[in-house]
């Protein structure tokens, strides 16, 4: 009996192995699971780290009123990926104040306008209420640590940094400072600065 050549072990590796995780990804995508690298749905699985830079988006009505911190998907009638990724070019990638206000002045004025209702991945606008309307409106940048915050208190977070603000009208000036954010403490990785710190724990 000839040995089998090397070419065509190699054909059938490669076969089993796709097989194996299609399989994989058929179990998850009936049981509607997520379990990295199969996913629901698989053209969304990718290997996230523990801690992520995001944004959040507070809003102001004509009477003080504030809507937020929370994610900013609402502000555009676009799938929430597209307005992370539009933001990021307005207030990440360039620093032009005029640039910034603009955009803040003319998102506000499509809430105020006409909103829209929540389709697929577009999330259902802001809404100021009715009589009221939005006239100023902060952004921040801030950090989260997965394995600390909740995916439910959009407000919890490890660090913050408020990076444009736009208000024309003073109402912000006006608005009594108050606690925005429940910080919390962001795991100490388990290398380098965080093991030795482990260690002087327990040596004391």
């Amino acid at each position: 009996m000839s040995p089998v050549p090397r070419a065509k072990l190699l054909s059938r590796a490669i076969l089993a192995g796709t097989s194996v995780y299609l399989a994989g990804q058929v179990v998850h995508t009936v049981l509607n699971t997520n379990r990295w690298p199969f996913c629901t749905f698989n053209m969304f699985a990718y290997h996230k780290r523990d801690q992520a830079l995001q944004m959040r988006v507070r809003l102001f009505t004509d009477d003080g009123e504030a809507v937020g911190p929370t994610d900013p998907w609402s502000l555009l009638p676009l799938e929430f990926f597209r307005v992370v990724s539009v933001l990021e070019r307005v207030f990440h990638a360039q620093d032009d104040a005029e640039v910034r206000d603009r955009f803040c002045r003319q998102a506000l004025e499509r809430l105020n306008r006409r909103g829209w209702r929540a389709w697929d991945e577009v999330k259902a606008s802001f809404s100021a209420g009715p009589g009221r309307r939005f006239v100023a409106m902060e952004l921040y940048f801030v950090e989260v640590d997965f394995r600390t915050c909740s995916p439910f208190d959009r407000t919890e977070v490890t660090s913050a940094e408020l990076v444009h603000r736009y208000d024309p009208e003073g109402v912000v000036a006006d608005q009594a400072e108050a606690p925005l954010w429940r910080f919390a403490e962001p795991l100490a990785e388990e290398t380098g600065e965080g093991k030795k710190k482990e260690e002087a724990g327990h040596a004391a």
